[in-house]
């Protein structure tokens, strides 16, 4: 498995295709939102979806309408959700620098508990810092299950959903696993990094 950046034309991230470490994380795409590839010998596996923030800029943006601007993304449902993790947590100063909120991880479930997912976490504090050049203080993500319908990946959503809760009970066991702890009476999870 390599590493290999692939950037957008408007990105800001510094490339480099002569790196090649045992990472299964490839970037896709970067500017504000992050794509990045989970792959491994056969291709594509997976893939990370999220936001970078700087919480010390929005904090300093919470008394001006700017702050909107600044939560404004392309996903509709990402910016209301990262909204909502703004008015829960971020104005209530729970990390005051750099910070990735992940708004999807997906795994092909032939390619699940085999390891990757606490893998991808071991990697991805130094996978930011080499690749988009920040050094994120914290992790944070509302646990969603995310299946593949029709071909289409897609979260599971409904509350009553005997299956959807289930999910959501072993994802969550799985993210308490790798480090991430509940942030209050939120459904908002984070890990502290340190590279």
């Amino acid at each position: 498995m390599g590493t290999n950046s692939s950037d957008s034309d408007d990105s800001d991230s510094d490339s480099d295709s002569n790196r090649n470490n045992q990472s299964g994380l490839k970037l896709w795409n970067y500017k504000k939102e992050i794509t990045i590839n989970i792959t491994d010998e056969s291709g594509k596996i997976g893939y990370i979806k999220g936001v970078l923030l700087n919480t010390e800029h929005i904090l300093k943006e919470l008394k001006s309408d700017e702050v909107l601007k600044v939560l404004e993304f392309n996903d509709k449902e990402d910016e209301e959700e990262i909204k909502s993790f703004y008015i829960q947590v971020l104005s209530k100063g729970d990390c005051r620098n750099n910070a990735f909120y992940i708004t999807e991880l997906f795994i092909e479930k032939q390619h699940r508990g085999n390891g990757i997912g606490r893998r991808i976490f071991d990697e991805l504090p130094r996978f930011l810092y080499d690749h988009i050049d920040r050094d994120i203080s914290c992790i944070y993500l509302m646990p969603g299950p995310l299946e593949k319908i029709d071909g289409e990946v897609k979260y599971i959503m409904n509350p009553n959903d005997e299956q959807m809760i289930v999910l959501k009970e072993k994802l969550i066991k799985f993210y308490e696993s790798v480090g991430f702890e509940r942030i209050g009476k939120t459904e908002f999870f984070h890990k502290y990094q340190v590279i």
